[in-house]
Formats: C-alpha cells, structure tokens, sequence
C-alpha cells in the first residue's frame, strides 16, 4: 500500500512521541484521513517507514537536496531577472549619454580674459541648484503650476541669467574670486522609484531623463557661467529622487544613484568641450564639502534631515561635525522644496524648481518654484557669507 509523506508522518509521530499503541493510531489515522486500515496495516507501515525522516536516511536527504535545489534556482531566477534590468537599463543609460555627447559638437565655447583690481574685495558666488527633477510632469489644471520639460528648462535658464546679472553688477565694487555651483541632488524626477505611483507622475522615462539632465545643465548651466571667465568649483551631491531603484542605499549612495553617471559625465564633457578653470568635486558619501574663504561649507540633499526645523538641520549639522572631525560653518542642501534659513544663512534649505507639486501641497510647504544665489565677501569677520538671493520663478 502506497502512503504519502502526510500520512508517514502520522503514523510515526503518533507512536514515536505520542506513544500510542498501533489500535489506537488505527481508530485516529482512519477518522483523520477517511481511510479503512487495519491494525496489522499500520504496525507494517511504521516499521517500513520508522526511519524514513532521520537526517542520515537516503530518501530525506533526496528530498532536502531537492528543496535546496528548487529554492536555489527560484532565487537564481528572480537574480538573473533582475540582472538582465539592470543591463537593459545600463543600454539605455549608455544610449543616452551617446546621444548627449553627439551634442558638444554645437557648442562654441570662448572664455575671456578677467582682470583682477586691487582695490577691490573679493567676494565668490555660490549658486545652489537642486530638486531639479527632470522628468516630472504637473498638468495643466492639476495646481497653480504646470511642469514639463519646457518649463523646466525656461526656469533654470532664468536662474543662470539672474546669477550672471548678479556677478557682473558685483564685478563692479568686487573681484569675483570663483563661481561655486552646489549640485545638490533630485536631479532627475525618477521613473520607476515608485512603481506606478512614480510613472504616472513623469513626462519620459529614466534614460530620457538622464539625457535631459546631462545636456541642460551642460548647455545652460555650466557653459554660460564658464564663458564669464571666473573660476568655477562643482560641487555634486546625490538625492533621493536619483536612486536607481525604490529602496534607499547606504552603500556609497554618490556611486551607485543616477548622479554619478550625471556629474562624471559633465565633468567629461568639460574636459572634452575644452572648458578651462572648473573643477568638480564629485561625492561619494551623501555629503561634500569645500572651503570658501576659510569656511566649511557641507552640501547634501537633506533627505537624512529629520524635519526642515532648526532643530533637526543643527543636529544633522552637529553630526557631519563630528564624523568629519571638522568645524562645519555653513551647510546647503534641498529635498524639502521650500526654501528657509537659519542662524543667518549659516543653515540653508533651498527651493525647487517644481513649485506647487502635490509633495509640496500634503505636507504644508510654501513650494513656489525658486532657487538661492548667495554671494560670500573675504573680509575679518568669522563667518564670510554677505548675501543670499532667493530667485523666484514663475
């Protein structure tokens, strides 16, 4: 008579922990599996199988070595599945980067010559850029403000513009010293972070969105602030948004997120397109820092912030101190959309330039699309910064 693993199992535990004798598993088995076995049919079947589940019996290491197989090959499935994306993504990636350097081709770049007065101070412009989102689309009807990529890069051109007006308006009382532009993160808007949620929230995929972000920022913003002639430093920090993937990293975010392709390919199309005096500082933590004038100056995109109160951004503050060993005397970052500041613009939090989305709407922010320019003076004081300027866009 055939038995199944089921009824096997029975059958021993009920004699080998139980105790029962043979008479009373009969009446049990029977009721539980509305069978008809006798006495002698299950004194047989125990002493056939009484060490068919012992680790060292033949049948039950098959069937583990079975179970480990099946396991194993579902788990290198669901691998290999998630391998061959990430390589379909890295082609699309790749396409993208192909097509955004066929595009140095129209640039003409011409760098004039500066002079520099001594009676002059020197003073150094930082320009923070962040939660960008390349990509995101906001419909006409939907909030105040629509967003496509049309808007997108009409409002980053105005912020550049802004910058410029600002720099040759100081040019005149002072020697601008460098252009410090401060990457800070949710460049791109991101697909696929949210599944459905995210796509339907977007106007292109994450290969399109990586294309627009390289060559935008190339031509609008990095060109034109290059050709004043004044010495730039990029300083390039990750976000949330430029995760590949929907779960956070704490693996070296800076290398593994979006950004990096971003940020080492613009570095690239720098030296390729021949621009001069500009260099990136390019982070592989969530932070960077850079001095200017002496200050310590921390860039990172806030999502490890736990509110965008004062509390919360001098903790973080406090705690980038000591990991770092260092004094930190101003500190930049994005994600929350609306622009604040704290202890006189030594604690920043920057616009975006989304505006009004519905991030901004649920949680209460005063989201109008906006970006800060702050200018730095190398004077006595402790702490050099001069001035902010919050850009407001339409």
């Amino acid at each position: 008579m055939n038995y199944s693993d089921e009824q096997i199992a029975f059958i021993l535990h009920q004699k080998k922990v139980s105790r029962r004798s043979y008479e009373e598993i009969q009446v049990k088995y029977n009721k539980k599996f509305n069978a008809n076995l006798t006495e002698v049919d299950v004194q047989q079947c125990f002493q056939k199988y009484q060490n068919a589940f012992e680790d060292n019996h033949y049948d039950i290491k098959k069937l583990k070595d079975l179970a480990r197989a099946k396991k194993s090959n579902s788990f290198t499935a669901k691998e290999n599945r998630t391998i061959l994306q990430q390589w379909n993504d890295r082609d699309d990636i790749l396409d993208a980067v192909r097509a955004a350097t066929k595009e140095l081709n129209k640039f003409k770049i011409k760098v004039p010559k500066r002079t520099k007065s001594k009676k002059k101070k020197h003073m150094t412009k930082e320009l923070l850029l962040s939660d960008i989102h390349f990509g995101k689309l906001i419909s006409e009807g939907d909030v105040k403000s629509p967003f496509n990529l049309d808007i997108c890069k009409a409002r980053l051109e105005t912020v550049v513009q802004a910058t410029i007006g600002e720099i040759e308006r100081d040019s005149k009382v002072y020697n601008i010293d460098e252009i410090v532009v401060a990457l800070l993160g949710d460049i791109i808007e991101n697909y696929s972070m949210h599944v459905l949620e995210s796509a339907r929230g977007c106007e292109f995929g994450n290969s399109r969105q990586v294309y627009e972000a390289l060559i935008n920022i190339f031509k609008i913003v990095i060109v034109p602030l290059n050709q004043l002639g004044i010495p730039m430093r990029v300083a390039a920090v990750t976000g949330n948004h430029d995760r590949d993937g929907s779960q956070k990293t704490f693996n070296n975010p800076g290398e593994e997120n979006f950004t990096h392709i971003i940020y080492n390919t613009l570095r690239d199309f720098c030296e390729i397109g021949g621009l001069k005096n500009i260099e990136f500082i390019i982070a592989k933590d969530p932070w960077a820092v850079i001095q200017i004038y002496g200050n310590n100056i921390l860039y990172e995109h806030y999502d490890n912030c736990k509110n965008p109160d004062r509390k919360a951004m001098e903790a973080l503050m406090t705690k980038r101190a000591h990991q770092l060993c260092m004094t930190i005397d101003y500190m930049r970052g994005g994600h929350f959309h609306e622009p604040t500041s704290f202890r006189n613009g030594r604690m920043q939090i920057n616009g975006c330039l989304t505006g009004n989305d519905s991030y901004a709407s649920v949680l209460g922010f005063s989201g109008d699309a906006s970006q800060t320019l702050n200018s730095y003076v190398n004077s006595s004081r402790r702490y050099k910064m001069y001035r902010s300027f919050n850009i407001l866009l339409d």
